[in-house]
C-alpha cells in the first residue's frame, strides 16, 4: 500500500473547491426560486389587469319608480348604479345634468335604464293651454316609424288642393294602433276638427327633434268665408271713397 502524504496546502486547497462548489450550488437554487417568484408575481399582476378591464363598470341613469310620458325628468326620479361595461345598452343616458329641462316621451318601468331617446325638451311636449286631444287617423296615415314621444306634422289632404299644415310640430304623447293623443291649444283643437270635416289628415314626421317647425298654412272655412267678407267690405269701402 503507497502512503500519499497530504500537506496543509493541499487540505486547504479541497477545502475551497468544495466551498466553491457549495455556493455555486446554492446560486442555483436561489435563481431557480426567485425566478419562479418573479414569473409568478407578473402573472399575478397581468391577471388582475385582465380582471379588471373585464369588471370595468360605467355608472348609468335608472328610475327609482314607474315614471309616465310626458313627465318631467326630475332628479328625484331617477339614480346612478354601476353597471359592467359589456352589460351597457346603446344609447343609455350616463349623465345626470342630460335631465335638465327634459321631459320623458315613453313610460318607463321602475329600474329600467333611461336612454337618450326617452327624452325631449321640456318645451317641445306641451304649453299652458294645452289639452289632450285624441284622434283616429286611417290607414296609412301614420308614418310606421311614429312613436310616443315622435314629433310630427298633421296635415290636410283634399282632392285637386295643395296639403296643408293643420297643426305644426305637434307631439305624440299616446298611441293605440291608429289612434294617437296630442297635447293641442285652442286653436289647435279647433283646426283639427275642422280639417276632419274637409279632407283627410295624416302625419309626416320630423327627422330630429330640433328642426324648425314647419308654417302652420290651413285656414278653416270659416275663416275663408270670414276673410272674404272682410276682403269685400274693404272693396265697397274703397269704391265709396272714389
Amino acid at each position: 500500500m503507497t502512503y500519499v502524504r497530504q500537506t496543509k496546502a493541499d487540505k486547504y486547497k479541497k477545502i475551497l473547491i468544495f466551498a466553491a462548489a457549495s455556493a455555486i450550488v446554492v446560486m442555483a437554487i436561489l435563481f431557480i426560486v426567485l425566478g419562479k417568484d418573479d414569473f409568478s408575481q407578473e402573472k399575478q399582476g397581468s391577471d388582475i389587469s385582465l380582471n379588471s378591464e373585464r369588471t370595468k363598470q360605467v355608472n348609468l341613469v335608472r328610475a327609482t319608480r314607474e315614471i309616465e310620458a310626458g313627465e318631467t325628468a326630475d332628479l328625484t326620479k331617477f339614480e346612478i348604479v354601476a353597471v359592467p361595461k359589456e352589460l351597457v345598452p346603446e344609447g343609455a343616458v350616463t349623465d345626470l345634468q342630460l335631465l335638465k329641462d327634459k321631459r320623458i316621451t315613453d313610460n318607463l318601468g321602475k329600474n329600467e335604464f333611461l336612454l337618450k331617446s326617452d327624452l325631449i325638451e321640456g318645451t317641445a311636449w306641451y304649453e299652458d293651454g294645452d289639452r289632450l286631444v285624441e284622434h283616429s287617423f286611417q290607414n296609412g296615415a301614420i308614418p310606421a316609424t311614429a312613436a310616443v314621444g315622435s314629433v310630427v306634422d298633421i296635415k290636410l289632404f283634399r282632392q285637386k288642393a295643395e296639403d296643408t299644415v293643420v297643426v305644426s310640430k305637434a307631439v305624440i304623447v299616446g298611441k293605440a294602433e291608429n289612434t294617437l293623443s296630442f297635447y293641442l291649444n285652442s286653436t289647435e283643437q279647433e283646426y283639427l276638427k275642422e280639417a276632419n270635416a274637409e279632407g283627410t289628415l295624416f302625419l309626416v314626421q320630423y327627422l330630429d327633434k330640433s328642426q324648425q317647425a314647419s308654417e302652420t298654412t290651413y285656414i278653416p272655412s270659416y275663416g275663408k268665408l270670414q276673410t272674404k267678407h272682410s276682403e269685400t267690405e274693404f272693396a265697397d269701402t274703397s269704391m265709396e271713397k272714389e
